[in-house]
């Protein structure tokens, strides 16, 4: 071989250093490669999310149930901080009932993110839609790092990025739970702990931990699956690499372990003692929940292909709002399966890294199941790989096994890249072409056909509600109330509307909610009548809201029994909704 040549570890380029090109041409082609990539994954956002995205309207478009709760939950978060509020637990709904933000995610480590918007605007749904949106493009990043990482090789990379971020999972959960999407510190992590368990420096630790924990703050679902992975992905490294099983790098490894799980929990202790009252779930709740079969090759009803098959007659399409509608593709399939084939079958550090993703896909998959059918009979978790997961003290909260998909689309993604390299490396500008065309057609397959109801359409607080932000402060209650009914989705219209003027609510919506609040709405629910009065002065609620076109038919009896009576004055009146004060 030539003096001066380079071969690539992975087997790729060969180069001969005197031909290599000057450090202006590297950087300039760097930044080409770079514009190149940003402009591929905003036109694959701009593509990929205009049915469940209303471009035109970030400012005012919301779509209502959880997307409503999330709007709220980080504009409270951002308000407790600017405004100094006494205690980020202590929020301003569920009143008078102390720790309502416990009741729901409180995801803190996604708030960060808004808070220079939101202190700019002070709008919370454009701060909510910009996020949103930057939720995909971020992953889309994340994972394109990851994989370059092992490709070496930016369009293998970018299959990786655009069916990471774009795949149907995604879309699925991405019209109201941010929580789950917001999830690209995972790809990033990956890559921490394999350079932690490579150097095994304190610098590498502590960046791992500082991940872990913006990931865990953003979502206690996300904590879980962060910690699976890169947990996985340090017992993989440590069988495969043999320096990291010597006896010093062990003791170092150990060390290093355990001062990482403590700043770790330093950090999420503060928000995660909140939730200790909340009941562990158990495995009949979460046997609704779990992957399937179907689910993950089955397109849903709301897919062109699962269109399709609909019009042929067929039963098997899910519509898109369950939690078991988990369409993996079977183009992302075939190369993933592909990739899995070749990291297997080659050599190269880089390739025993790709095979980690192998064995994280099939980890994902059998926690995604679930429990098994003996222990959803006995109601005790048994020695499944669920079962096992939910042994552990605070993890026994995750309710949806199915979201264990979230790892498995990512595996998919990375596996899906090796196989590109490798189709361009043999076949070069053919085996590109074709990547291009295989991905093309991916997206096709991921994309969102007849949402229902369309993108989310503006959605403007009533104004009675600015008038509060004049009135003498006191707490508020919204009715009628939605929750515990058919139509409990809009429910957290009432805590958005919250946010004009951070009043004390007894209205809320959450994964639980305090006891005796129940008791408290049936009784309020009564309005205008002497219970209901008298619940509103031993409550202390001192203004009431009316939404006259959600009584119906029964909207001019209570709206006038409310004006007749002497125990409440209407203060304001705009668009069929009220305002009163308890005298």
């Amino acid at each position: 071989m030539r003096a001066g040549t380079q071969v690539d570890p992975s087997g790729g380029v060969v180069r001969s250093a005197e031909s290599a090109p000057p450090a202006m041409m590297i950087r300039r082609r760097a930044a080409y490669t770079l514009a190149l990539v940003t402009f591929g994954y905003l036109l694959a956002a701009r593509v990929m999310l205009a049915p469940i995205c209303n471009f035109s309207a970030l400012t005012t478009a919301s779509f209502g149930g959880d997307a409503r709760l999330i709007i709220w939950t980080l504009a409270w978060d951002n308000h407790a901080l600017l405004d100094r509020e006494p205690s980020l637990f202590d929020a301003n709904i569920f009143y008078p009932f102390p720790e309502a933000l416990a009741y729901s995610e409180h995801l803190y480590g996604i708030s960060l993110f808004t808070l220079p918007l939101y202190a700019a605007t002070r709008n919370p749904v454009l701060a909510y839609n910009v996020i949103w949106i930057a939720s995909f493009l971020l992953m889309a990043g994340a994972a394109h790092w990851l994989a370059w990482r092992m490709t070496n090789d930016h369009l293998a990379a970018m299959v990786a990025g655009l069916l990471a971020a774009f795949c149907f999972y995604r879309m699925h959960q991405g019209h109201g739970h941010l929580h789950m999407i917001w999830s690209f510190w995972i790809p990033i992590s990956l890559v921490a702990t394999a350079r932690w368990v490579d150097r095994r420096t304190w610098r590498a630790l502590v960046t791992l931990a500082v991940l872990i924990v913006l990931q865990a703050l953003g979502s206690w679902y996300q904590a879980v699956l962060i910690v699976v992975a890169n947990g996985s992905l340090f017992l993989w490294l440590l069988g495969v690499t043999k320096e990291a099983r010597s006896t010093v790098a062990l003791r170092q490894l150990a060390v290093q372990t355990m001062a990482g799980a403590a700043i770790v929990f330093v950090a999420i202790w503060p928000f995660a003692r909140h939730y200790q009252t909340l009941m562990p779930s158990t495995p009949g709740a979460v046997a609704a929940n779990v992957a399937d079969l179907a689910g993950y090759l089955v397109p849903p009803q709301n897919t062109i292909v699962g269109r399709w098959l609909m019009h042929l007659g067929a039963h098997g399409p899910r519509w898109i709002w369950g939690e078991t509608t988990l369409f993996l593709g079977w183009i992302p399939l075939l190369l993933a399966v592909a990739g899995a084939v070749i990291a297997w079958s080659r050599g190269g550090e880089r390739i025993r890294f790709a095979r980690y993703f192998v064995v994280l896909a099939v980890l994902a998959v059998a926690l995604a199941v679930g429990p098994s059918p003996f222990e959803i009979a006995s109601g005790t978790w048994g020695w499944t790989p669920f079962g096992l997961l939910m042994h552990v003290p605070g993890v026994d909260l995750f309710r949806v096994p199915a979201r264990f998909t979230e790892l498995l689309t990512i595996a998919i993604a990375m596996l899906a890249a090796v196989a590109a390299a490798w189709m361009h490396a043999r076949l070069g500008w053919r085996g590109r072409a074709t990547t291009i065309v295989l991905t093309i057609a991916a997206l096709v397959e991921f994309r969102v056909a007849d949402f229902p109801g369309g993108p989310p359409a503006p959605f403007r607080i009533p104004k009675v509600y600015r008038y509060l932000t004049k009135a003498p402060r006191g707490a508020v209650v919204s009715l009628p109330d939605f929750a515990d009914t058919e139509i409990w989705f809009e429910e957290p219209d009432y805590q958005y509307f919250s946010t004009v003027h951070w009043l004390p609510i007894a209205n809320g919506y959450s994964r639980a909610e305090p006891a005796g609040f129940r008791p408290l709405m049936d009784r309020l629910q009564q309005f205008p009548l002497p219970d209901a009065i008298a619940s509103l002065r031993a409550a202390r609620i001192a203004y009431v809201v009316l939404h006259g076109k959600e009584y119906r038919d029964r909207a001019p009896q209570v709206l006038a029994a409310a004006i007749a009576s002497h125990d409440v004055r209407l203060l304001a009146g705009a668009d069929d909704v009220y305002l009163f004060a308890v005298q």
